[in-house]
C-alpha cells in the first residue's frame, strides 16, 4: 500500500504489526487438530484431522501393482462423500454402507458394482444393520432411522427422533431395533412396523451403538458420561456406571458376560454385566472412542486417540502389547480366523497385525483418514471406508472372523450387535 501523506511511515509500521497479528491468529485457529468433542459443544461428527483438506484424486486400483508387503486390492467404489460408516455384509454377500453424501449404498461384494442407492436427508455417520428378513436399518443426521428393502432399496418406513443419529442400530432376537439419538433418548422400535415400543431418557446425546447381551439386556454409553444397562423388553434400567467423560465407544460383551467399553476419559472399562460393578480399568494416553473387540482367548483389542492399538488381558486388564500408528485410532479392530487384527487409523492406513505379538504384517494406504471399522466376509474379503470417499475391498488370508465372543464391531457382519446365547 502506498501513501503520500506525512504519516506514511507510521502507517506502514501499523500495517506490518496488524499483518503479524493476523498471521498469529490464523496459526492459532488452525492448530485445533487434537481437539475432541465436548459435551456442551458437540460437532456433527468426531474430529477429523484431514476432513477439511482437499481430497486427493489418487487411489489404489486393481490394475496397478501393489507393494510386496501389501494385501491386494480387489476393488474400490467411489461415493460422493467421506465414509466413516462401517460396512455390513448380507447373507448373499451384498455390502451395505452409508456416506456423507447422504446416501445408503448396496454393492455387489465380489465386484463392487452398485445394486442400488437410497438418499436420506443428511449425512450418514453410523452404520447399517441387517434384519433377519434382509431389511436394512440405518440412521442419518436428518434425525430419522430408515428401514429399506435389502434387495431393492425401497423405503419400508422411517422413525423420526428429535436429534441426529450418530449411533448405529442393533437388532434384538425378536426383531426389535434399538438406537440412541442426540435428543438424549434411547429407543426400542418394532422392526416390522417402525412403531415405538419404549424410550429411555439419559442426560445427554447418545453416539454409542448398543450391544445386546444373551439375556436381552441392552448396554450403551452416553455423553452424560454413563454406561447404561436396560431390560430389552421394557426399557427399565438395571444399572448405570459413571465414567469420567463422554462415551462415544460401543460395548463388547465377553464370554462370561463382562461388558467392555471405552470413554473419552482415556480409559477402557470392564464391567460386570449383571451388576455394573467395575472389574478393572485400563488407562491409555488418549480418548478411547474405539469400540473394543474380543479374541478367542479373551484378549480385548482397542484403539486410542494416543495413536496406538492395544491388546489387553480380558481377565486382568494387563497390557499384552501395543502398536503405534502415525495418528489417532477410532475404529474397532476386527479379528480374523487366522489370528490377524485389522484396524484403520487417522493416518489413512489400514493395518494388519499379528494378534499374539502386535507385529505388523502389512498396511494398506489410502489418501485420507480411516475411521470406518472394517468388516470381514467368510471368503476373506475385508471391506472398509475412508474419508477419501472410497469403500475398499481387500483380499486377505483370513477366511472369515475369529471364533470369539465379539470379533468385530457390533459382533457380526450383519451388525446385529447381539451376543451369542451361552
Amino acid at each position: 500500500m502506498h501513501t503520500r501523506n506525512s504519516h506514511s511511515q507510521a502507517g506502514k509500521t501499523a500495517l506490518r504489526f496488524f499483518a503479524i497479528i493476523v498471521c498469529l491468529f490464523c496459526i492459532a485457529c488452525g492448530d485445533d487438530k487434537t481437539q475432541t468433542p465436548q459435551a456442551g459443544n458437540t460437532p456433527h461428527t468426531p474430529p477429523s484431522p484431514k476432513a477439511n483438506n482437499p481430497i486427493t484424486t489418487s487411489q489404489p486400483s486393481p490394475h496397478e501393482p501393489q507393494p510386496e508387503n501389501q494385501e491386494p486390492l480387489v476393488w474400490s467404489f467411489k461415493s460422493n462423500g467421506p465414509i466413516p460408516s462401517s460396512p455390513a455384509i448380507g447373507a448373499d454377500g451384498t455390502v451395505y454402507f452409508g456416506s456423507y453424501d447422504k446416501k445408503i449404498y448396496a454393492l455387489h461384494g465380489q465386484t463392487g458394482e452398485k445394486k442400488w442407492e437410497y438418499t436420506t436427508g443428511l449425512n450418514i455417520y453410523g452404520s447399517p444393520a441387517i434384519g433377519p428378513d434382509g431389511t436394512i436399518y440405518c440412521g442419518s443426521q436428518d434425525n430419522n432411522l430408515t428401514a429399506l428393502d435389502g434387495k431393492t432399496g425401497e423405503l419400508k418406513w422411517e422413525f423420526q427422533t428429535g436429534g441426529w443419529l450418530w449411533a448405529s442400530p442393533v437388532i434384538g432376537a425378536d426383531g426389535t431395533v434399538f438406537i440412541g439419538s442426540r435428543d438424549t433418548k434411547f429407543y426400542a422400535i418394532d422392526g416390522s412396523t417402525g412403531e415405538k415400543k419404549w424410550e429411555f431418557q439419559t442426560g445427554h446425546g447418545i453416539p454409542s451403538t448398543a450391544a445386546i447381551g444373551p439375556d436381552g439386556t441392552v448396554y450403551f454409553g452416553s455423553m452424560d458420561h454413563k454406561v447404561y444397562a436396560l431390560v430389552g423388553k421394557t426399557g427399565i434400567k438395571r444399572w448405570e456406571f459413571k465414567t469420567g467423560n463422554n462415551i462415544w465407544s460401543s460395548p463388547a460383551i465377553g464370554a462370561d458376560g463382562t461388558v467392555y467399553i471405552g470413554s473419552e476419559d482415556q480409559k477402557l472399562y470392564a464391567l460386570h454385566g449383571q451388576s455394573g460393578e467395575k472389574q478393572w480399568e485400563f488407562k491409555t494416553d488418549g480418548g478411547v472412542y474405539s469400540p473394543p473387540t474380543i479374541g478367542p482367548d479373551g484378549t480385548v483389542y482397542i484403539g486410542s486417540f494416543d495413536a496406538k492399538i492395544y491388546a489387553i488381558d480380558g481377565a486382568t486388564g494387563g497390557k499384552k502389547w501395543e502398536f503405534k500408528t502415525q495418528e489417532r485410532v477410532r475404529c474397532a479392530p476386527v479379528i480374523g480366523a487366522d489370528g490377524t487384527v485389522y484396524a484403520g487409523s487417522y493416518d489413512g492406513r489400514l493395518y494388519a497385525l499379528d494378534a499374539k505379538t502386535g507385529g505388523k504384517k502389512w498396511d494398506f494406504p489410502t489418501p485420507d483418514n480411516v475411521t470406518s471399522s472394517a468388516a470381514l466376509s467368510p471368503n476373506g474379503t475385508l471391506y472398509f471406508g475412508s474419508w477419501d470417499y472410497h469403500l475398499y475391498a481387500l483380499k486377505t488370508d483370513s477366511k472369515g472372523l475369529a471364533n470369539s465372543p465379539w470379533p468385530m464391531r457390533s459382533q457380526n457382519p450383519s451388525h446385529t450387535g447381539r451376543a451369542a446365547p451361552r
